[in-house]
């Protein structure tokens, strides 16, 4: 079944928690794309992390009380510009997102070089490097094991998921036909990644080699929408959140394993539910989402996050609150 055929009945996002704008006026300009949130720890404040794919760039941002604003320790004050391993280019980054929150490692999705061809690539970088560029340690470039597509609409979401919650459900490999083992791909780490593509609202899961460039397709499965324009999954909860832009109305769809013992889709990733963009929000270009975790939740809700590509009335970021614990 495609994603455009899938029938999701979408309800009302369950918080009636206005959505304001989270950032100074004309902070970024457009093209801000993928978030990522990491949580709070020991000393550390919590960061929120944006891509832009055009600058090529990786922010460092931190909540002031009333806006998302800039890191300004370790040369992060304006960003740091994204290059590909060699050091060069300008990778289209458009999808961001970690694995361990105690690493300083930070996995991006691009869809090709600066204005290219093709690229769709996954690249990680140190963010604990000095200096105002970050040169990526690893590039996994999926392009052929991909669908063919056009420049613009290649991969525009990424996020991780660890073994934990994948052994757990008996989430299926597709390699084998059996419940998925980590053991099968040494050196992917403690998870697997998952990304979406534009074109055809796809979702992949990879193994990645941590100590090179190759990987494996684990798995692949529909978003529930014709089109993915970010990927968030909830560690807390164990819910898989795909979001599209103003090409849904800003719609999103909820997925997990269905684990129910003799269902003809057991161990696959499926839709559970459908929400429509919180009603005091426009149909904006929102191309990334991020979720706070549940530590954060303040009388049953916690901090939603959108980033706007377009930057309309000079916004980047949007802040909602999204219920607290599970919501299926």
């Amino acid at each position: 079944m495609s994603a455009q055929s899938m029938a999701v009945t979408y309800v009302a996002w369950p918080t009636s928690t206005t959505v304001a704008a989270a950032d100074q006026a004309s902070t970024f300009g457009e093209n801000l794309s993928g978030l990522f949130y990491q949580p709070a720890a020991a000393s550390n404040p919590a960061v929120l992390w944006a891509v832009q794919n055009s600058p090529s760039k990786l922010y460092s941002l931190t909540w002031n009380g009333s806006n998302y604003v800039k890191n300004t320790n370790n040369s992060w004050a304006s960003g740091k510009t994204l290059r590909y391993p060699n050091g060069s280019g300008a990778p289209d980054a458009e999808g961001v997102t970690m694995a361990e929150l105690n690493s300083p490692a930070l996995y991006v999705a691009s869809e090709r070089d600066g204005s290219g061809s093709s690229r769709l690539s996954i690249l990680r970088y140190d963010t604990s490097a000095a200096g105002t560029t970050l040169k990526a340690s690893n590039e996994w470039n999926l392009t052929a094991d991909l669908p063919k597509v056009d420049s613009n609409a290649g991969l525009e979401a990424i996020t991780w998921v660890p073994d934990s919650y994948l052994q757990a459900s008996q989430f299926t490999d597709e390699n084998t036909r059996l419940p998925y083992d980590p053991a099968n791909y040494p050196s992917h780490g403690t998870g697997l990644f998952f990304v979406g593509l534009e074109a055809n609202g796809q979702i992949y899961a990879y193994a990645l080699n941590q100590s090179g460039s190759s990987y494996v397709r684990i798995a692949s499965f529909v978003s529930g929408q014709s089109q993915v324009m970010d990927l968030a999954f909830d560690r807390d909860n164990n819910i898989l959140w795909a979001a599209c832009d103003n090409n849904c109305s800003g719609k999103t769809t909820l997925l997990s394993v269905d684990t129910a013992v003799g269902s003809p889709t057991k161990g696959k990733f499926v839709v559970r539910k459908g929400y429509n963009r919180p009603g005091s929000m426009s149909n904006m270009n929102n191309e990334g989402i991020a979720i706070a975790p549940e530590s954060e939740c303040i009388n049953k809700l916690k901090t939603f996050i959108w980033a706007d590509d377009g930057e309309d009335n000079n916004h980047a970021l949007r802040r909602g609150t999204i219920s607290c614990g599970p919501l299926f």
